[in-house]
């Protein structure tokens, strides 16, 4: 078996990328869960035996590691016709991912290496880069395994003080399963709406987009609600025991934690926003404990606010210094800007911060989305829209209309599209303004 010091040493390395996962590293992590097991022949024990009780939260350590390490690298759409050598990478990554993921299944005394369930995390946003209906649908159903286990885990710690420590372990990784899941919705729902063009139209037909319209709403809702759980995790991780500056065997959660469930629960609420006028144009009912669509609404954006706020919210080291937003949280508040400025044109949002300037216009009228708009194109000349400015799908433009309420002869999402068509993920693809301009004009 490895020694607790290797065990420590592979995740140090995997965190820092100075170490890759091979398959060496892999077979040396079953023949390790196959050893534990022989702890399991009568008579058992009830807890696990000194030469275990150090070993399994750095097992679980290492799995969570180099299923992460490895999902990093699958490319996206890696299942799609074409993908070539992207397929059979992400074809043997995946395999990989699926062995130590079934080794963290396996581990005796499993609540004992409660970061092993990253390793399902990591498969289902593996399956969730085939982006297929079949790759989304295996994508929840891991997400659904990943919460069971997780709630079985805590029961077995019960609620006494001692069991303190196993809980806030537990809870540190179900904020990253949550932020998966709402990762996972909103990936599926973009993918939809910017690729409906090049990879779901072809022979499909409005029923079938309306039943994609169906599958969104429902998908988005329960990721917003796995957002806002995971930021409510957070918090009360923040209030009970403070953040920490870097991932090692104890803590898992770091200073900037709580930016990325902000970002990903402010996506899928704008995602909602356009979903349920898709949803209101089906003649469906609005969700349960609402009396109307409007006060749907209402409420979706108080949540899309509340989520905002998270993200605006600044990080402070341990001597309360605040910690600058990253370029890459940054832009991601710039473009929950944007898309709600393309939802709700003339929307009040008060920014806390005043750099960059495009952050400091309220309300988020024309002139607001110009400058942000500008912004995101900087410095490179194009963005990496992926959602809602980049539809192709008809159906969910005419949504994005009544979403943004300004009646029938409304085309600032038209004219938006076509005047800043480079912020396009997708826009230097052969074919691709042609797609655009046949979905806006499927609307005019």
């Amino acid at each position: 078996m490895m020694t607790p010091d290797e065990l420590r040493g592979h995740c140090r390395r995997l965190r820092a990328g100075t170490q890759a996962t091979d398959d060496r590293l892999v077979a040396a992590v079953q023949a390790d869960v196959a050893q534990y097991r022989t702890y399991l022949r009568r008579p058992r024990p009830p807890l696990p035996p000194p030469a275990l009780a150090g070993r399994l939260p750095l097992m679980g350590w290492l799995i969570y590691e180099t299923t992460w390490e490895m999902v990093q690298k699958i490319a996206t759409s890696f299942d799609r016709p074409g993908a070539g050598a992207k397929q059979a990478e992400g074809e043997a990554l995946l395999r990989r991912i699926d062995v130590l993921a079934d080794a963290g299944r396996q581990l005796p005394w499993p609540e004992f290496a409660p970061r092993l369930l990253g390793a399902i995390r990591a498969q289902a946003l593996a399956e969730s880069k085939r982006d297929t209906a079949a790759g989304y649908d295996a994508a929840w159903i891991l997400h659904g395994e990943a919460l069971r286990y997780y709630e079985a885990f805590r029961d077995s710690h019960g609620t006494a003080e001692s069991a303190r420590a196993h809980r806030l372990s537990l809870d540190e990784v179900m904020l990253q399963l949550m932020l998966a899941e709402t990762g996972t919705a909103c990936r599926t729902a973009e993918r939809v709406v910017a690729r409906w063009a090049e990879e779901f139209a072809p022979g499909g037909t409005e029923d079938a987009a309306n039943q994609w319209i169906q599958r969104m709403f429902t998908d988005t809702a329960r990721g917003l609600e796995a957002g806002e759980r995971a930021i409510e995790i957070g918090q009360w991780i923040e209030a009970e025991y403070g953040f920490v500056d870097e991932v090692d065997e104890f803590r898992l959660t770091r200073r900037s934690a709580l930016q990325n469930p902000g970002i990903m629960t402010a996506r899928a609420a704008c995602l909602q926003l356009a979903l349920g006028h898709g949803m209101r144009r089906l003649r469906r009912l609005p969700p349960g404990r609402y009396g109307s669509w409007d006060l749907w609404e209402r409420d979706m954006l108080q949540r899309f606010e509340r989520a905002y706020r998270v993200v605006e919210k600044d990080a402070r080291d341990g001597r309360g210094e605040v910690i600058p937003m990253s370029r890459t949280f940054l832009r991601q508040l710039v473009h929950l800007r944007m898309n709600i400025a393309l939802l709700k044109p003339g929307h009040s949002l008060p920014s806390r911060r005043v750099e960059p300037e495009c952050l400091t216009i309220d309300p988020i009228d024309g002139k607001a989305l110009g400058e942000i708009s500008a912004w995101m194109a900087a410095p490179t000349g194009r963005g990496n829209e992926r959602g809602i400015g980049a539809a192709t799908m008809p159906e969910f433009i005419r949504a994005v209309l009544d979403c943004r309420g300004l009646g029938p002869d409304d085309r600032g999402y038209h004219e938006w599209r076509r005047a800043w068509f480079r912020l396009d993920s997708y826009a230097d693809e052969p074919g691709r303004r042609a797609h655009m301009e046949a979905a806006l004009a499927a609307v005019s």
